[in-house]
């Protein structure tokens, strides 16, 4: 069976409501069905794809996909397989970027399904040669500095590599643990317990929240996070399921943090992989001076594909835990021992982050352990600027009195802590 709807998609309806819901009969008994959204093709128009049955959610793939499939034993990347209730579903259309006059869009609904969802590769284990956390960092009793990066994507959302192949970067880069936080959808939190223990990597679920109104991302297995509601009930029902809520890249290109909040979370993204195109830009700092000053500060390469040099771990965040878990990684976030580096090494056109004898700041109580960062330049959040002398140092640093960063000469910053 073929369902046709067409609609014409105006800014006046955008206006209105950003995510449109075009209702479908799905008849009992139906398996497996697919979607497919066409329009004539125009620069710069972006109509985002999602799905909604009448038990809930099912799945989102904004912009980077015209279909999917949802069956009951599997669903493309992005969205959720199992039983398929008959009744009145929704194709969700997200009116992101329409041309002035408008434009006709058509949605195309088969049952059964006539392809089958596409995973990517599955890419063989890559050799792991070493880890961030091998550099055994002065902790806490019984727990252990690991590195990893809290902002990636695969083929589940906007990023074009497999669970599998993102897992192998993460290693490549030598990181204990990676984020997976792709837009709109927990789609791939059932797969990375498995990805993870075979790549020998602890993959962290994730969900980024994305509006055109600033995105954040929400961490630990909590379910599904709507992003068609205000932003501060993603704060609210975030930490009434046990997760934890991290603004992301909060002044970044359209994705700046528009939000209005009476209750703010405890997480920002300050250290973004934006940072290194504009190395001295201060624009993160200066909007941080508004916000919450026992924030979480957290450093996210926002990794999609390899289409740049940078990969995961551009920056690298570390996390002082008992152990590279998913719950003690997500322990020692919220307890907010994290400290981010941002040296890199550049080798065949490829960027990776360095661990082992770089800068690094660890906060102990009021002062901070300088490491690595002779003739480096210490600045507190009010700008007040140190030299370091030593390979080692410790410095008076009241936590209300950061972000504290340590610049080289260039401005560039290569640590950054609360």
């Amino acid at each position: 069976m073929e369902i046709l709807r067409s609609v014409r998609v105006t800014l006046a309806m955008q206006a209105d409501d950003r995510y449109m819901r075009l209702p479908f009969d799905i008849p009992d008994g139906t398996t497996s069905f697919e979607v497919t959204l066409g329009w004539h093709e125009l620069d710069g128009v972006t109509v985002d794809l999602g799905c909604e049955g009448p038990d809930g959610w099912r799945g989102w793939s904004g912009g980077a996909r015209r279909s999917f499939v949802i069956a009951e034993d599997d669903a493309t990347p992005g969205y959720q397989p199992g039983h398929i209730r008959g009744g009145t579903w929704h194709v969700i259309l997200g009116l992101h970027t329409l041309p002035r006059e408008g434009i006709d869009v058509s949605v195309r609904i088969w049952t059964p399904a006539e392809n089958q969802p596409d995973h990517g590769p599955v890419e063989e284990p890559v050799v792991r040669t070493t880890r961030g956390s091998s550099r055994d960092l002065p902790a806490p009793p019984g727990m252990r500095w690991f590195a990893g990066d809290l902002h990636a994507h695969s083929l589940h959302s906007d990023g074009e590599l497999s669970l599998w192949e993102l897992a192998n970067e993460g290693v490549r880069s030598a990181l204990d643990f990676l984020a997976v936080t792709d837009h709109n959808t927990t789609s791939h939190h059932a797969h990375l317990p498995t990805v993870g223990a075979r790549h020998g990597i602890t993959l962290l679920p994730g969900q980024e929240v994305t509006t055109h109104l600033g995105h954040a991302n929400a961490y630990g297995d909590i379910g599904f996070v709507d992003f068609r509601r205000p932003g501060q009930h993603w704060v609210d029902i975030v930490a009434e399921r046990g997760g934890f809520l991290s603004i992301n890249h909060p002044v970044f290109a359209d994705c700046a943090w528009l939000h209005e909040l009476t209750r703010e979370p405890m997480g920002v993204e300050l250290y973004h992989g934006s940072w290194y195109g504009e190395p001295s830009a201060t624009s993160a700092l200066a909007w941080f001076q508004r916000w919450r000053r026992d924030a979480v500060l957290l450093g996210g390469g926002d990794f999609h594909n390899r289409s740049t040099p940078l990969r995961p771990g551009v920056p690298t965040t570390w996390v002082a835990a008992e152990e590279c878990s998913v719950a003690a990684v997500l322990d020692g976030i919220r307890a907010g021992r994290t400290t981010i580096t941002g040296s890199v090494e550049l080798e065949d056109g490829v960027a990776r982050p360095v661990h082992g004898g770089v800068p690094i700041l660890i906060r102990r109580g009021e002062s901070l352990l300088v490491l690595d960062a002779r003739g480096l330049v210490l600045v507190s959040g009010s700008t007040r600027r140190q030299v370091i002398s030593e390979h080692e140092e410790v410095v008076a640093a009241p936590s209300r009195g950061g972000p504290y960063r340590l610049q080289d000469s260039h401005q560039m910053t290569l640590a950054l802590c609360r």
